[in-house]
């Protein structure tokens, strides 16, 4: 009898429709820019206040600091007891750094680009960009994009710099 029970209960399992599995919609809803857009996005600006800090980067007596999907505070460490905020690099969709010399190489968006520091980070100049390298940003609590937001129901020509908590 109880293989019985086992053959049937696998039976019934084969012809139960188990549906599709449930999506878990984000909480969050991309920022949205134009390529020609992020392509000219990279600059040099006046310090802000920290908002959302992510990696730090050390290079000598500077600290960049990253700005999740903005930039980088640059940071003035010459005396630790008194760092001084020195200047903000808008970097759309940025949320790493690495510096080898004097070039800063940076995420934005989807792309690599190297930065060239040589003259100064208020001097700076884009040397390099290497286009879709990385993957899009994923929303930060890892769910699925809505399918409105999803590249084939968007803009053309349009990548993901950040993301915006939307009702809850």
């Amino acid at each position: 009898m109880k293989y019985l029970t086992i053959i049937i209960l696998a039976f019934m399992s084969l012809y139960t429709d188990c549906g599709e599995p449930p999506y878990y919609y984000s909480d969050y809803k991309p920022i949205l820019m134009h390529r020609d857009v992020l392509g000219k996005s990279i600059a040099f600006s006046s310090s802000r206040d920290l908002k959302e800090p992510g990696k730090i980067y050390v290079k000598g007596n500077i600290l960049y600091i990253n700005e999740k999907y903005t930039g980088f505070h640059v940071i003035d460490n010459t005396d630790p007891q008194n760092p001084i905020n020195t200047g903000f690099i808008t970097v759309p969709g940025s949320i790493d750094i690495a510096i080898k010399k004097d070039i800063l190489y940076v995420d934005n968006s989807v792309d690599l680009v190297a930065i060239d520091i040589s003259n100064g980070v208020q001097n700076l100049s884009v040397s390099k960009r290497v286009k879709s390298v990385f993957p899009e940003l994923l929303p930060p609590d890892g769910r699925t994009l809505d399918t409105e937001y999803k590249q084939e129901n968007r803009p053309a020509n349009t990548v993901i710099v950040g993301w915006v908590k939307i009702g809850k």
